[in-house]
Parts: structure tokens; sequence; C-alpha cells
């Protein structure tokens, strides 16, 4: 697949003209797509760190780098990204950090992405939703007369309701017991009954456990809002990274125009059209979305972003030097070399060499393999949670008597001088009656 697409990419930009596109670029902005790639990675080691400190102190910032690149690795290699999380709960393993707690932090990880996710789709829908829905159908120029065309709105549509409703399906199944039936029963028969699910037992258990854990990790989350937060912002800012390359790799290779000003108009819409492209390769569970990625980078690059590259000549005419075809296709080889093929090449390097690599009991990447991890450690998790929250509530609690304990204490130091000027009258008096 991705032979396929970097041959068409070259046969329709010209093989030629995109070589020397590429050779051409600046070097300071290609220097800029390496680090933002890599600052990305730093961010999602970031985020391990912070996950790992709360249940160790010796977690350190090049273990979670490292165990961010192996990740990335994995799910490079693995059909829908399956194997990524599995392999970063060995690899914690590895720096010290036990399989529950292990699985515990991914499990939240995975919660706090998805909200960074949907979150991140919204706002693209809102700033540049209008402009890509007016792309309703694209004819894919794949071979002579064959040239089929594709409807872009079902699919955008499509891709957003499955990043949505992994998070909401789990979100209602936890706290709606007719949507957990509802789902159980009816609908995991169904797809069993028409041969999608071909197990659904093992369907059933599987979505049982994924529930489960999500009610445990949700409510750690819960009690630690701070950090929460603070996860969901450096989500954010590494996929604000991410997608902002395919605007980069416009500047490095002067694809937009000659009277081309800088503007955050412009910025994010690029930024939000690599939104919508995560949106539909999501649909398809290829390993690192192969073929599928560059063509819909095509698609929505292809349309009035990129442009021929041109220089101003006499008259104030402009003379083209390079067409748009050519600048789409080295764009589209710049975005996907840097952020797939770059990191797949120093991830499996990281992954050979990286010494606390899993060294025993070598396991199958994939999600059952996660199902499994989390369904040996659920009671362990379980009890660390429910303890964690009820330690909080009785914090509250006990905070709440010490303050009605202390606010009992000023009224009594206040009452102290009146009760005693009474007492010293009540003694005069009565001293007053013995002596008569």
């Amino acid at each position: 697949m991705t032979g396929l697409s970097l041959t068409m990419s070259l046969v329709g930009g010209g093989a030629n003209e995109v070589a020397s596109a590429i050779k051409s670029a600046e070097p300071g902005w290609l220097v800029a797509i390496v680090a933002m790639v890599f600052l990305s990675y730093c961010i999602d080691g970031l985020i391990l760190l912070v996950f790992a400190r709360l249940y160790t102190r010796h977690y350190k910032f090049h273990q979670g780098l490292a165990n961010s690149i192996v990740g990335a690795f994995y799910s490079d290699v693995t059909p829908g990204a399956s194997g990524g999380q599995v392999m970063q709960v060995f690899t914690l393993k590895k720096q010290g950090i036990d399989v529950s707690n292990g699985a515990s932090i991914m499990v939240m990880w995975f919660i706090l992405y998805q909200v960074s996710l949907i979150l991140f789709d919204v706002i693209a829908f809102i700033f540049e939703g209008p402009n890509i829905l007016q792309i309703k159908t694209v004819k894919l120029m794949i071979w002579k007369d064959w040239n089929p065309e594709i409807t872009m709105i079902p699919l955008i549509i499509a891709g957003f309701a499955l990043n949505l409703s992994v998070l909401a399906l789990l979100f209602f199944m936890s706290y709606s017991h007719r949507v957990h039936n509802f789902v159980m029963h009816y609908v995991i028969g169904f797809l069993g009954r028409i041969k999608i699910i071909k197990n659904p037992d093992k369907a059933r258990e599987n979505l049982r456990v994924q529930v489960e854990n999500f009610k445990i990790e949700l409510k750690r989350l819960q009690t630690n809002i701070p950090v929460t937060i603070l996860i969901i912002s450096l989500f954010l800012l590494a996929l604000l990274i991410r997608y902002s390359i395919p605007f980069v790799a416009g500047l490095a290779l002067d694809a937009y125009g000659a009277n081309f000003q800088f503007t955050l108009k412009f910025f994010f819409e690029g930024t939000f059209r690599s939104a919508f492209h995560q949106m539909m390769t999501g649909l398809f569970p290829l390993p690192g979305a192969a073929g599928v990625s560059e063509l819909f980078f095509n698609i929505m690059f292809g349309n009035g972003y990129y442009q021929a590259t041109t220089v101003a000549g006499i008259g104030g005419t402009e003379t083209v030097i390079r067409e748009t075809a050519s600048n789409l296709a080295a764009g589209q080889i710049l975005w996907r070399f840097t952020t797939f093929y770059l990191v797949l090449i120093v991830g499996g390097l990281v992954t050979a060499l990286y010494k606390s690599r899993p060294k025993e009991n070598y396991v199958y990447a994939n999600r059952q393999t996660f199902v499994n991890l989390q369904l040996e450690t659920f009671d362990e998790r379980k009890r660390a949670v429910d303890t964690l929250y009820e330690t909080k509530q009785l914090s509250k609690k006990s905070i709440a008597e010490r303050l009605q304990s202390a606010n009992l204490m000023d009224e009594n130091k206040k009452d102290l001088p009146r009760k005693n000027k009474e007492d010293q009258s009540k003694k005069k008096r009565d001293g007053t009656e013995v002596g008569d």
C-alpha cells in the first residue's frame, strides 16, 4: 500500500519535479519539522512521567520518552495501532512499575487521549467544518480511465462518530444499566448472528472487562482533577504540533504562492485539515494507515491549500516554477517520512536496543492481550482506587469536622469574657447575701 501510494504520488506530481521540490526545500524548515516530531514525543514522555509519578518517585523523563517511542513503533506496525499500549505496559514493568499500575496508567492514558481528540475534533468542526464539508466528492486518479469517485461527508462523519463512540459507549455502559444490557445482549448477539463477531461470549467478556476498568480509572482521575487537566492540556499541545506539520512542510516548499503572508487563520486552517485527515484514516485498520493516509492527505491539502510555487516577473506578472501537483506530492512525502517512516526507523532501533525492553514473557501485541492484562490486574487496581477514593472522602470529612471544631472554639473564646463577668457578678452577689 505504501509503495503503491508513493508511486501514484510521483506519477501524479511528476517524479523529476517532486525530487526537485524536495531538493530545493528550505533546510531550516526541514529541521523544524523533525524538531516538532521529536517535541511531540517528548510531550508524550512527559505525560507518562506524570502518570508514573502517581505510583513512584523514581520514574525519570528519559524513561517516559523511551516508552512513548516504543509505543509509537508497535502502534505503527500493528493493525489499528492495537499493539502500542500492550508493549508500553511491559516496558513500564521493566522500568520498575508493576503490571497492575502499568495497565492502570495506559487505561487512564487512553481515556484522556480520547477526550483530547474529541475536543480537538469539535474545535475543527466549528472553525473549518464548513469549508471541509464543501468537498463532497473526490475523483481518484488511479490509472488511465479508472478514476472512481468517493463521497467525503459520510467518511468525515463516520470518522468523528468513531472517535466519539469509543468513549461514549464505555461511559454510558458504565452508568446506565439499560444501555449496558442492550449492548451486551442485543447488539453483540445480533453481530454474532450475522457473523461479524465470531465468538459473542468472548466479546461480551472482553467488553465487560473494559467497562469495569473504565469505571475504575475514571474514578481515579476524578480524585486528582489538577493532574487530569494538566494531561489533557499536554495532549492538546501534542496534537496541535503534529497536526501543524503539513503547514510547515508547505513553508519548506514555498507552496503558498508569491504573496503569502503568515496568519493564524491560515495556520489553523491547515491544522484543522489534519484533524479531519485523522478522522478519516481512523476508519481503516491498516498498520500505520499505509496507503490510505497518503490518499486522504492529497484530498485534504489538494483542494486549494497547497498552491503552485511562483516568482514575481516583470510588470507584476508571476511565473510558475513548480506546479501545485508537484508541491502536493513533495509535501506529502516530507510529512509522511518525518511523522511515520522516521518514527518507525528510530522506534525500531530504540525498541531493539533499549536496555529496559521486555526480555522474557514475550506476548502477542494486540488488543486481546491488553484486555487480558486489565482482567488479570482488575481486583488489585479496584482495591487501590476504592481505598484512594474513600481516603479522599474521609479527608474531606476530617477537614469539615476540624473546621467545625475550630469554629466552636472561636465562639467559646468570644463568649469567655462575658461568662467570666457573669461568674464574677454572681460570686459578689452570693458573698453579699452571706455577709448580711
